[in-house]
């Protein structure tokens, strides 16, 4: 029989990345600080990182096996959900290959079987709310591609009602944000079942530094172009509004349901489309106001990234930021096109609210650090194996 670990930390991504694959890496951290015994399954990782490789299981080689699918989304058009048939694969192939691990922390879309098999074992489970409850996402965009006639893309309610099941057997959920917590409370999930930890960042990598003042107020935005990032609401906006004394950029890759919709704002010169990147603190450092009108989401890392670099946000709840309404910048309401544009008309006129809020953002966000997130969650780690007798 397998030796027991301590923990078993599973994420369908590459750690080191952006998004979903920085959280990974800095729990990692944790577990490391916390000398957690350990293994990692993961779907690449950067080997540059100052992790223990001997713990880490890696399944890049799963990633190839989306190539037929993207060829046939990009050149016949069609909507093929590869990464759930890959995701399905990696979930198996960890099934086969778990310890007896005492905590078996994942993130969703892994194997019913695998957090069976855990269960069996005897650990904890705990499930990484990185987005809010299965049936609050379908709910809440299954309205949206049906407003833009993206029926295709609809989420499958009976799937979604899967997903529910599978998280009534987990023992705890990480929720990164209040939009997170309140969803799997009204879905009747017990206050005990759920734990409020918020993500972090880099404040030496994000930093504020002094720039040379813009002719134009410059609002950005970051992330991947979609219509869960409510990007049909923020072009609505922005184009009802006709500044002459601001810009828009907009940062990141389109997403084929979203593409229809960006198309009809690109002769605006106003906004600036500029394609993915990489370093998005380059944008973040030349811009002024940052905003994130988020239908859904877990707690958005560009926002974190944004405040620590100085900008304000105008920000729904549901992007599940850090900032409280009219201190660090203003929380909208998701959806809601002229409320957007009325928080993005009162920046554009006003830079000295600009100032007062960016600098209020970085000394917020100075307590919400990837250090801070991985020394709460190794205390999280510790005080759940007290309290479980593990």
């Amino acid at each position: 029989m397998d030796k027991k670990v301590d923990i078993t930390y599973t994420v369908a991504s590459k750690i080191g990345t952006i998004g979903m694959g920085s959280t990974a890496y800095n729990a990692l951290k944790g577990i490391e600080k916390g000398k957690f015994s350990y293994q990692a399954f993961c779907r690449g990782y950067n080997p540059n990182l100052d992790l223990n490789e001997e713990n880490l299981t890696n399944y890049s080689w799963l990633e190839y096996l989306t190539y037929p699918f993207r060829f046939l989304e990009k050149f016949l058009g069609l909507h093929i959900n590869s990464f759930r048939f890959v995701n399905y694969l990696f979930g198996k192939i960890v099934e086969l290959k778990l310890k007896r691990p005492k905590i078996y922390h994942t993130w969703i879309g892994i194997s019913p079987e695998a957090i069976k098999k855990a269960k069996k074992s005897g650990a904890i489970l705990i499930l990484e709310g990185a987005n809010s409850h299965p049936l609050n996402i379908t709910k809440i965009m299954n309205k949206e591609f049906k407003n833009h006639n993206k029926t295709e893309f609809l989420i499958d309610l009976k799937k979604a009602k899967r997903d529910s099941e599978i998280l009534e057997s987990f023992d705890y959920i990480m929720c990164p944000s209040d939009f997170v917590y309140d969803s799997f409370i009204n879905q009747g999930f017990k206050k005990e079942k759920l734990i409020k930890l918020p993500y972090g960042v880099d404040i030496e990598r994000f930093s504020k530094v002094k720039k040379k003042k813009n002719k134009k107020v410059k609002f950005v935005f970051v992330g991947s172009i979609q219509l869960r990032k409510g990007i049909s609401y923020l072009l609505e906006a922005w184009e009802s509004l006709g500044l002459k004394n601001a810009e828009l950029i907009i940062v990141g890759r389109v997403w084929p349901d979203a593409q229809e919709v960006v198309n009809k704002y690109r002769k605006n010169k106003s906004i600036k489309f500029t394609g993915f990147t990489k370093n998005p603190q380059e944008f973040l450092k030349g811009s002024d106001v940052f905003i994130s009108p988020s239908l859904e989401e877990g707690s958005a890392l560009t926002c974190y990234e944004a405040m620590a670099s100085g900008l304000p946000l105008i920000a729904t709840y549901n992007t599940g930021s850090v900032i409280r309404n009219g201190k660090e910048g203003f929380i909208v309401k998701a959806g809601d096109s002229k409320d957007l544009g009325e928080k993005i008309q009162k920046l554009s006129g006003d830079k000295k609210l600009i100032e007062k809020m960016g600098n209020a953002a970085r000394k917020r966000v100075s307590k919400f650090t990837w250090i801070n997130y991985q020394k709460n969650l190794s205390k999280i780690y510790k005080l759940l194996l007290k309290k479980n007798g593990k």
